[in-house]
């Protein structure tokens, strides 16, 4: 099921943090891609919006862990990959797949 996020992408470069159905996640626009995750480091359970965006990945701001916006795939062996969700943008608003 698709549902509104937001009512326009964020700033390229940065991340949107908010609530979804429960959820949280967050939702970025790197390099002119969309990509929504969940809002929480498989690892300690630490906001990922607190670390950093890093070529196409975001770092955990706790350990410097990263994990692939794409795909969620950690860069660390044994550390849980991170949930990703679809993203669609349609008349500018942001629709994720929950």
């Amino acid at each position: 099921m698709w549902i509104k996020a937001l009512d326009q992408a964020p700033k390229e470069g940065t991340m949107a943090a908010l609530e979804v159905e429960g959820r949280k996640i967050f939702v970025t626009l790197n390099n002119g891609q969309l990509y929504c995750a969940e809002n929480r480091c498989p690892h300690e359970e630490i906001e990922l919006t607190l670390g950093c965006l890093k070529g196409n990945s975001v770092v955990c701001s706790l350990h410097g862990f990263s994990f692939d916006l794409a795909t969620g795939n950690s860069s660390e062996e044994g550390v849980d990959n991170m949930l990703t969700f679809p993203i669609k943008q349609k008349n500018n608003k942001i629709y994720i797949e929950v």
